[in-house]
Parts: structure tokens; sequence; C-alpha cells
């Protein structure tokens, strides 16, 4: 049910109204950096105005510091949600309990936009801009798990940060796990950044200003298609695995979750992965929005 936008405060007020516990996830695509932390900042002050009692913030990696705020690596989703989580952690756990959910990049894009391509001779070519990085792939079918945990655990999840994945699954590791899960011959290939926008078919909307159906008296001040998405190859390239700048503690998410999904073989095992099918997971294209 959609009782207005994310930019409404009287719909925020109404959406809130009654409301002991929220999950807040707002579309960085539509809104761009600097709407999304404003509006980000202003939900956490009407949920706090309305009584709601335990307040997650859905977040991405605030790697920013780190990197010396590297602009290669600025990618707009990352930057919104990672500043709002920033400015939350410096706040205490009154009047209202917060915590944050950290994702990634969700596994099941595999079944879209990260499929293989199969070859003339039968082998399924992982083809994507990833170098020696790696993938903190999240598993969407775990995320309610977690997200009610944190709420079931306050003296436990009360100002947590608790960043999820399945692993960090490597350019090789796709193609090897998909030969073993299926038995299909298989390889990996690191193509450049500007093969991968070619191949995924975006040429022509590289210069589209995310965000900028929403808000385009800020055009200026929005990513275009070939930043953004440039800047998160980069940042995959640099994740280095699970010590690089994007980390995991996966022995927290297994005393959480221990039934999580752990692994990129157990996730195409479970769901029957061959490759081929676009199984029932679909996004849309933020130059859409």
């Amino acid at each position: 049910m959609s009782i207005g936008a994310p930019t409404d405060e009287d719909a925020l007020r109404k959406a809130f109204t009654g409301v002991d516990y929220a999950f807040v996830n707002l579309n960085s695509w539509a809104l761009g950096i600097k709407n999304e932390i404003y509006w980000g900042i202003r939900t956490f002050e009407i949920a706090v105005q309305s009584g709601v009692k335990h307040y997650i913030w859905s977040s991405l990696d605030n790697y920013f510091l780190e990197t010396h705020y590297d602009d290669s690596l600025r990618t707009g989703h990352y930057y919104g949600k990672g500043n709002v989580e920033q400015w939350m952690s410096a706040l205490p756990q009154t009047p209202m309990r917060w915590s944050i959910v950290t994702t990634g990049p969700y596994i099941e894009q595999l079944l879209g936009f990260q499929m293989p391509k199969k070859t003339a001779s039968g082998e399924y070519d992982f083809r994507l801009p990833l170098k020696d990085g790696a993938i903190p792939y999240a598993a969407l079918d775990d995320m309610a798990y977690y997200v009610r945990w944190i709420f079931d655990h306050p003296d436990q999840s009360a100002g947590l940060n608790l960043k999820l994945s399945v692993e960090h699954v490597s350019l090789p590791q796709l193609a090897s796990t998909f030969t073993e899960v299926t038995g299909k011959p298989a390889k990996a290939t690191n193509i450049t950044i500007d093969e991968w926008f070619k191949e995924a078919g975006l040429e022509p909307v590289l210069n589209h200003r995310i965000g900028s159906s929403y808000v385009p008296w800020e055009e200026d001040m929005l990513l275009t298609v070939y930043e953004h998405f440039g800047a998160w190859w980069r940042l995959y390239q640099r994740s280095g695995g699970r010590n690089g700048i994007l980390r995991r503690d996966y022995a927290l998410l297994d005393r959480i979750h221990p039934q999580r999904i752990r692994s990129l073989k157990q996730w195409m095992e479970k769901i029957g992965y061959d490759g081929d099918r676009r199984q029932a997971f679909t996004v849309t294209k933020p130059w859409e929005l």
C-alpha cells in the first residue's frame, strides 16, 4: 500500500502513526546523494516525533574516510546511505533505539545482469569487470530473519551496524562454483568497465543523471550512469575479499542466523541455478525512475 512520497512529511507521519518498529530504506536512485542525506536524517527525526521505539536504517558500506573520499569510488547510493549512517552513529539510544543493517549487491543479481553468457561451444562465461576483487553478496531470503532478530534482541542490537553477506565471491569463484553445482563448463573473463557498459546495453543512457527525473533542478549535483556504475565496479575491484575495505563479521552472522545461506554454492543449489533462466528477479532500472 502506498501512502505518499518519502519527501512528504505528512506522508511520513502517517506511515509512522501507531508504529513501534520501523525498517527504513530510501530509494537512492530517485533521490540522489544530497536528497537522500537530508531525507534520511529528516525521516529519523519524524520517527522520533512519532514515538517509534526501534528504528532500523538500511545502509550500504561507509568506506569514504578510509579511502580518503576518493572520487573514483564515489558511488551514489553508498554515499547517501553511508553518510546518514555516520550521522546516526553519533546519537544515543534514547529516546528511540536505532540499529543499522548494511547490505551489498544482492546475490540475486546473478539471475539478471550478472548472469553468464553462453558461448557457441556451450561454455558459460561470467564476464564482469571485477579484476582481483570480490563481492560480498547479500541474500534477500535471509534479510527478514536478521531484521526480526534486531527487533527481538534490543539488548544486543541497539547501536549495532549489522553488515550482511553470504560470502565474498571472486570472479574465478563464480565460474568454478557454477561448474561444481551444475556440471556445465564455465569460465571467468575479466572485462573492462567500458566493455561491461556496452555488453549491458547501457551506452544509450551513460550520460543520464541518476535521480534527475525526481529532482531535475539539481542535475549538476547528480552522478551520471557512467560515473555511478564505474565507481561501483572500481569499489569491488578494490574490495580485496573479507579483509579488504568491505569487511564482514561472518562469525557474528553465523551466531545470529545459524541457518543462513553461507556460500555461493549453497545459494546456487538452493534455487537450482542453471545460468540460463532469469528466475523471478527484476530490478527497476535507475535511469527509468
